[in-house]
């Protein structure tokens, strides 16, 4: 037997895509919502309106990001190395702008398609992205960055 000792990069380890996550989970919601044939009743014209501007602020928020991550000189996958923290912009606020703008456009996404019980789904994707991807991705900045994550964490929440 051989013994490879194979030296792998020290990266989060978020081997599924957090957009591939949402949009399983999106779509499955969708689905239920589809065989439940629920709605919002006679408030969904105006919740679609609703939805839309969730989708749009959702979606200003993910392109703020990436283009902050495109200054910084490094990479918005979450299996890679990161090579610079970001602390401004809407990283001024949240630890993860991203995983929150996927949130709001999901339940965007809901208002818009009049599916309340899709947005039962939230809570799943919520946790998916909490304990899968934020956990692995915090335990890794704080290996890669060390105390300069540590404070960036005691000052910025989470979340929001």
């Amino acid at each position: 037997m051989t013994n490879r000792n194979k030296t792998k990069p020290d990266t989060p380890a978020v081997h599924i895509p957090p957009p591939v996550i949402v949009t399983v989970l999106l779509l499955a919601g969708l689905g239920a919502d589809y065989y439940l044939k629920t709605g919002f009743g006679a408030a969904a014209g105006g919740l679609k309106y609703f939805g839309i501007g969730l989708c749009i602020f959702g979606f200003v928020i993910a392109l703020w990001c990436a283009v902050l991550y495109r200054k910084a000189k490094t990479s918005i996958l979450p299996h890679t190395k990161d090579s610079n923290m970001i602390e401004t912009g809407p990283f001024a606020r949240s630890r993860n702008p991203i995983y929150l703008s996927m949130l709001i456009v999901f339940v965007g996404v809901c208002f818009i398609a009049d599916a309340p019980a899709a947005m039962l789904f939230a809570i799943p994707t919520y946790l998916a992205l909490r304990y899968y991807v934020i956990a692995r991705e915090e335990a890794y900045l704080t290996r890669r960055f060390g105390d300069e994550y540590i404070s960036y964490r005691s000052r910025v929440r989470r979340w929001i």
